[in-house]
């Protein structure tokens, strides 16, 4: 889904690939719109099947505000719930500083790149699920 609300640019979008959920995100998330990241990691949490993973691909995030972090919190906990594992893609300041300031890099440890956040990781299996084609 593409939104613009009063200059915002914002893409997310989901991707099922085996038994890993990938949401996507582009573009500014904050106040305006948190809500699209917020429904897309809920249904990733339903669709993903444990010990997959559901990843938060922030790799193409601009502009990253508290809303932001206080949605990928949530999340992460609805995931711990759900025995699930919620992974969040961030390779660039523009998350990571954002992550680092809240503390949220201390419960949510930030992978540099979308093929180590598929890696699955139990003892004994180190099962990587398929990189999604783009």
């Amino acid at each position: 889904m593409i939104t613009e609300p009063f200059g915002h640019s914002f893409r997310v979008d989901r991707q099922v690939h085996g038994y890993a959920v990938v949401v996507r995100v582009a573009g500014e998330v904050d106040a305006l719109t948190v809500s699209e990241l917020k429904h897309e990691i809920a249904v990733g949490l339903a669709l993903a099947t444990p010990p997959a993973p559901v990843v938060v691909d922030l790799s193409e995030v601009d502009f990253f505000a508290a809303a932001g972090l206080n949605e990928l919190h949530r999340g992460h906990l609805a995931a711990k719930a759900a025995g699930v594992q919620l992974r969040v893609v961030a390779g660039h300041r523009h998350v990571l500083r954002p992550f680092e300031i809240s503390g949220l890099d201390q419960e949510i440890t930030p992978c540099p790149t979308l093929a180590e956040a598929l890696v699955v990781r139990t003892p004994g299996d180190a099962r990587r699920f398929a990189l999604p084609t783009t």
